[in-house]
């Protein structure tokens, strides 16, 4: 199956290429319509025509593909060409006035979505291209109006169709019952996100219309100071003491670390009566257990958390000069302010 490219500058270039575009044949596309972009093995890129005026390009497997479809959990829900024309990655149109505009849509959702960003830099327009940025993780449409290339942020979609979105309703009400939704649900909305990118085809090349967010500046993180210096002086004696004892520790021993998990499991299901699996100690060792455990020098789990500290910050590490030291120093004190929960997000 090879890569195929296409440099449409105009509809009616998008038209012309449909029309020649003989549909698929052979029982399992009967009925369905379906027009490669290019090589008809990979008939899940294609394109689809929505009405007289507007044709979508589709990499399959999005919301509104009703052919090459996605998850919906356990939605009872059927694309619409509407919902092609919202979800699909482009989307060419013709107006009343003879303008042309082409939409430029992102994958849907907080995770990667690697398929999309290929077919966005495969087949935008002539004149427009994609880019995902080398350093930032974001992506971006670029317009040549001049030099340099003018970056427009291609933010990802958060609209979800109205049933998928009552579905992730009802098990959040199950599941959370009121307590903290899940980030890898809560990202979810049924109105329009406002993300795509709509450009207008000129004499001069393409011009922004609308759509798109800002981009995103992260929030900074702070440490928790005062209550840092509250637990100081046990992180201090911990300190001292995993000097001591992690020589001894036989951190490439593969048994020593499985019985400190069925340690764990044992104090787990003593203190609180119920059985789990450990994977990893890291599984359960939150910021609120390892405050615990920090605290109190006769604390059962405690070799389990200087395991998870020796091999977190590399501790053992050869030091051979004071910048060594400094080193591992430094690493400690980042596994301390992550394991004990002492950093906070401040939006500015």
């Amino acid at each position: 199956m090879a890569l195929t490219y296409s440099n449409f500058s105009t509809f009616a270039e998008v038209v012309t290429w449909y029309e020649r575009t003989k549909p698929l044949r052979g029982a399992d596309n009967k009925d369905k319509n379906i027009r490669p972009i290019g090589d008809r093995a990979r008939k899940w890129e294609r394109i689809v025509k929505i009405n007289d005026n507007c044709y979508a390009l589709s990499d399959g497997h999005h919301y509104g593909d009703d052919v090459f479809r996605c998850w919906y959990r356990n939605a009872d829900y059927e694309p619409t060409l509407k919902d092609m024309a919202f979800y699909a990655p482009i989307v060419w149109r013709k107006h009343k006035d003879g303008t042309e505009t082409v939409t430029l849509r992102n994958g849907t959702g907080p995770g990667l979505h690697t398929s999309r960003y290929q077919f966005l830099w495969r087949h935008t327009p002539n004149g427009l291209g994609f880019t995902a940025g080398n350093r930032d993780g974001k992506q971006y449409i670029t317009v040549k109006n001049g030099t340099p290339y003018d970056k427009i942020f291609l933010a990802k979609g958060t609209t979800v169709p109205k049933p998928v979105w009552d579905e992730v309703q009802r098990e959040l009400a199950k599941s959370t019952r009121g307590r903290h939704v899940p980030r890898w649900l809560g990202w979810q909305r049924v109105k329009d996100d406002g993300v795509a990118l709509t450009f207008k085809r000129t004499d001069k090349g393409w011009e922004f219309v609308s759509g798109g967010k800002p981009v995103p500046i992260p929030p900074r993180k702070r440490v928790m100071t005062a209550t840092k210096d509250k637990l100081m002086p046990h992180i201090k004696e911990f300190r001292e003491w995993l000097t001591a004892i992690a020589p001894l520790m036989p951190m490439r021993d593969y048994q020593y670390e499985r019985q400190l998990r069925e340690s764990m499991m044992d104090w787990i299901k003593e203190t609180t009566g119920k059985s789990v699996n450990v994977w990893s100690i890291t599984q359960v060792m939150d910021a609120t257990l390892s405050r615990e455990i920090i605290t109190n020098p006769e604390h059962p789990m405690r070799m389990q958390l200087a395991y998870t500290a020796v091999r977190d910050t590399d501790f053992l590490y050869p030091c051979d000069t004071e910048e060594d030291v400094k080193v591992i120093k430094t690493r400690f004190n980042r596994w301390v302010n992550k394991q004990l929960g002492l950093i906070k997000e401040v939006k500015e």
